[in-house]
């Protein structure tokens, strides 16, 4: 049974479409049609159903995908051993990531272990924090950035501590170089409603602070815009907040607020050697 037939089923349950899988993969969505259906009748098993929301696996495919991902993972090693053979140093490193981190701290990652390493390559998810466990408990990812402290059951690196700010239009902004938590229940607050702002919602448990929410987006770039338009004030993590198109005021918290973010894996020494080389980069390029 051909490889190639495994890391098609695989792209395809992990992306939950024929058409992305096609984009990925470089085929034609009825050649991904074709090889998945094909797989089926090999195994005399059905292992996608199809329906106008994309692609799930069914349970008989949920059974099989931990083993089809480790038969596609040992088909990497075996090739990433063989090219040492010629002189080449190949892989894939696959990471869980959200926006603050997509934007302000792997591009900088990418660009310097790629110099070093160019024929490896990456694949990036974005998502929520549990979004990212859940991926690294599956072993979709190899890595994920996340806020601290997670899973226990994670191996977890501390790359940076980062303040929670409040902010405001540039034109609103308090005199005071911080701002009481207790006052946002004075003025409309704009909040995000989902995992990523558990941030905040920390920060209103321990104050018992109970802001009159008058808003919610779920896009962080969607919270600073309404906030430079007057319609209300937030609070966001200080690293989003850099180089932001937005003409806002930041202010830092009375009492003040901070958001580790650190790096995780399953376990350093399963990790693929790519992937093991590029935490081992991480983790000297941190911050602290």
């Amino acid at each position: 049974m051909s490889i190639k037939k495994y890391e098609v089923l695989l792209q395809t349950a992990d992306l939950g479409s024929f058409t992305k899988a096609s984009e990925v993969l470089g085929y034609t969505q009825s050649a991904i049609s074709h090889i998945v259906t094909g797989l089926e009748d090999e195994l005399g098993l059905k292992l996608l159903t199809r329906d106008r929301f994309g692609v799930r696996l069914t349970p008989e495919g949920e059974a099989l995908l931990p083993a089809i991902r480790a038969v596609c993972q040992q088909n990497q090693e075996v090739t990433r051993q063989a090219a040492q053979f010629h002189g080449l140093e190949i892989g894939q490193v696959r990471i869980g990531t959200f926006l603050s981190v997509s934007v302000h701290i792997l591009p900088d990652l990418l660009h310097t272990f790629s110099q070093r390493h160019p024929n490896i390559t990456f694949e990036l998810l974005q998502g929520s924090y549990e979004d990212i466990e859940r991926w690294l408990s599956e072993g979709r990812i190899d890595l994920g950035f996340l806020r601290l402290p997670t899973n226990s059951h994670f191996e977890c690196t501390l790359l940076l501590e980062e303040r929670i700010l409040a902010i405001f239009p540039e034109d609103q902004a308090p005199e005071e170089d911080t701002f009481p938590v207790e006052a946002l229940k004075q003025a409309p607050y704009i909040l995000r409603p989902d995992s990523l702002d558990n941030e905040t919602r920390e920060i209103f448990r321990k104050t018992l602070c109970n802001p009159r929410i008058t808003y919610s987006a779920k896009d962080d770039y969607a919270v600073m815009a309404m906030v430079e338009r007057g319609l209300g004030i937030s609070i966001l993590p200080e690293l989003l907040l850099k180089r932001t198109p937005y003409r806002l005021a930041k202010r830092e918290l009375s009492p003040p607020a901070t958001r580790q973010i650190g790096v995780a894996c399953k376990n350093p020494q399963a990790l693929p050697p790519a992937a093991r080389q590029f935490l081992h980069h991480i983790k000297q390029a941190a911050p602290l």
